[in-house]
């Protein structure tokens, strides 16, 4: 008895299904970009998971969808043209029909324990750009601090001036 869980597979599948067994698919949750016409349109997509034949895709809202597209994955440095295979609501099923292109990587993925997150969370609110928290907020010693000082202003013998020019 596997442990596998059984793929549901589409009327549209079954003949490529009969041919070549699917690859298993890793499950991943990674920022993506579908771009096609040349590069003049693009749509962010969710990479669900992936395999080396291909992805699932997913969509924050209803698109039409071109048949064959670039896909450019964030935090990966290749990019890989694909078809597309099936579509069920907001997501879609790709399989590359290319080899995997190299590109140079937009992002970087930083991994840190929570403490280091923390510590040099930390560190830049001490650090400020303007050091608020460093500087004192009073020039002089005495700790008065330094500023306009108003001048209480002459009242008109005692009658009300709201409204009255002078």
């Amino acid at each position: 008895m596997s442990d596998a869980k059984p793929v549901p597979h589409h009327v549209a599948d079954e003949s490529a299904s009969d041919q070549f067994p699917r690859a298993r698919r890793a499950r991943v949750f990674k920022k993506g970009k579908m771009v096609f016409q040349h590069g003049l349109r693009s749509i962010p997509c969710t990479v669900r998971n992936i395999s080396d034949g291909g992805a699932m895709l997913e969509f924050e809202q209803a698109f039409m969808l071109p048949k064959e597209f670039d896909l450019h994955i964030d935090l990966e440095n290749y990019e890989v043209t694909c078809e597309r295979r099936w579509e069920e609501g907001l997501r879609c099923g790709v399989q590359f029909i290319s080899e995997k292109r190299p590109v140079s990587a937009q992002r970087a993925q930083v991994l840190k324990t929570s403490e280091d997150a923390l510590k040099s969370e930390l560190d830049e609110r001490r650090d400020s750009p303007d050091n608020f928290f460093q500087r004192k907020h009073f020039s002089d010693p005495q700790g008065v601090p330094q500023g306009p000082t108003r001048k209480a202003r002459p009242t008109g013998g005692g009658k009300p001036t709201f409204g009255k020019r002078r």
